[in-house]
Formats: structure tokens, sequence, C-alpha cells
């Protein structure tokens, strides 16, 4: 009997010891949760209804005339770039506060509930300045199929939305745009810039592939180059930087990162390598990104 009331004390100081550990694994940030991204997105609608009741987003007209028109270089307050190197989960935590869901709420012609259909970006200017690429921008301003705009906004990783107000400058050959969001003297997290990045850089990636919100990669610089662009009657050459980093549709305007947490790309498109017209096997994706050097052309 001694013996059996000893092993149950036993047991239980394991048990009152394991979940210290537990907790104290919480307190200190060990410890993360799952991302619910069923959740995020059914928030991310529902939030939706109240913030158009209160605040008006840029109208798809309006978008199309501003992708047109603001192509010149803005002045913008930016963050100083960071100079200590940083672990992954580091870089991760800093970079979630500050990278958003770009969020294109609009009905379709099938239902009469709202739809969003997701990219990435990411704020540069505490005052509420987002990068994305010009072809998230573009894709509500030309939206088409029936679909009707219900606006353009933007999700932190916190939960906030906030109406997208203007695109202040934009490059569709570099495929970037700059956007600027409704935050009512709110100041928000931004990301540094760095001035560029090199061959062999280890880099990170955030962003929402196919909906999987804040899936974070790793990868290193594969190459620099100029990459022909454009359609068969107007082909044009633009700088890109490939990386190895993990990421998809849904990953636009995401941002790539340095090990010291700077922004060094914007990402962009993939684009497939086969063996041959005869033999269609895939062989390598190319992961295109927009250099920081191209953004700069813009934000200076």
């Amino acid at each position: 009997m001694h013996k059996k009331m000893s092993a149950q004390k036993t047991l239980k100081k394991g048990l009152y010891i394991a979940t210290a550990i537990f907790f104290l694994a919480v307190g200190s940030g060990y410890a993360q949760t799952f991302t619910d991204d069923a959740k995020i997105l059914a928030d991310y609608q529902k939030s939706l209804d109240s913030l158009f009741l209160k605040v008006k987003t840029i109208t798809a007209t309006d978008a199309q005339t501003q992708l047109a028109e603001n192509t010149q270089a803005i002045s913008l307050n930016l963050v100083k770039a960071n100079k200590k190197l940083q672990t992954g989960n580091e870089i991760y935590k800093h970079a979630k506060s500050a990278t958003v869901t770009v969020g294109i709420a609009y009905l379709c012609p099938r239902c009469s509930n709202s739809h969003i259909s997701e990219s990435s970006g990411y704020v540069i200017d505490p005052k509420g300045i987002v990068v994305t690429n010009y072809h998230v921008a573009a894709m509500y301003a030309n939206i088409k199929d029936g679909n009707k705009p219900l606006g353009l906004t933007v999700r932190m990783a916190n939960g906030k939305i906030y109406a997208v107000k203007s695109i202040l400058a934009c490059s569709k050959n570099n495929d970037l745009a700059v956007l600027e969001l409704v935050t009512e003297g709110e100041k928000i997290p931004a990301l540094p810039l760095a001035q560029a990045g090199k061959v062999g850089d280890q880099v990170y990636v955030l962003g929402h592939p196919k909906g999987m919100h804040y899936f974070f990669s790793e990868g290193m610089v594969t190459n620099k180059y100029m990459e022909e662009a454009g359609e068969h009657d107007k082909k044009f050459f633009r700088q890109m930087m490939a990386i190895s980093a993990d990421y998809a549709t849904g990953s636009s305007g995401g941002p790539v990162m340095d090990h010291y947490g700077n922004v060094i790309g914007t990402v962009s498109n993939t684009k497939m390598f086969t063996h041959s017209e005869m033999n269609p096997s895939v062989q390598m994706v190319v992961k295109n990104t927009v250099p920081v050097e191209s953004l700069w052309k813009l934000v200076r």
C-alpha cells in the first residue's frame, strides 16, 4: 500500500511539473498558437460590412485612373534599417506584425454573399503606407467575369482592418503599387528597407499562399537578372531577383527579407521551366521577386 501511494504521489508531482513547464513556456513565448485560416477569413468577411458603413475605400474606377497616372516617385517616412542579425523566429514575429492581407471584396453574379480575394503586402511607413504588386491593385481596378467590386482593404495580423484610400505610386513594368490606408492618425508597425540583396544571401518570405495565412519560408537569392516581360508586341526588360524560398498564388506582394529583417524584395510571380515542347515534364520553377532597388525608385 505504501509503495502504491508513493507511486501516485510521484505521478501527481510529475503532472504538476509538466503543467508548470507548459504554462511557463506559453508565458515565455515558446509555445505558439496554430493558425486558423478558416476563422481568419470568416472574421475578415464579417468585419467588412461594419467597415464599409464607416469608411469609403477607393473605387475600382478611381483605382484605374490612379494606376495610369500615379507613376512618379513619392517621399515617405521610412523606418531605419536593422543592423543586428536576427533569428528566423525574430524575423517572423516582427514581419508578421507589419505584413498584411490585401483583400479585394466583391459580389459574384451567382449569390448574394460578399467574397474576398486575398493577396499579400507589407507596411513601409507607420502612417499606413503599404507595398503590394501592381497586378494585385490592377485585379481590383479591372475586376471582371460579372463580379461587382465592393472595396479594397487590408487586414493586419492582429485582426484590424483598414480601407485603402488611394494608390500613391505604381510601376506596371516593375509590378509594384504603393497604397495609402485610412488609419485616422494611428501608427502601425512597418518594415525597413535594405539597399539591395546579393546572390547567395539568405532570405525569408512571409505571405498567404492559397489562403494559408502568414506562411513563412526560408531560402536564398539564386539569381539577379534582366527578365524579358510584356506582351508579344510590347516587350521590355526589367530587373528581377530569383529566390529559392517557397510561395504560391496569394503570396503576391509579400515581403522578401534578409537575415537582418530588412526588405530586399517583393514577391511577384513564378516561372515554370519544362524539358521541351515534346517533353513537358517540369524541371524547375523560378521564384521571381521584384528587387528592392526597383522599390527605391518609387519611394525616394
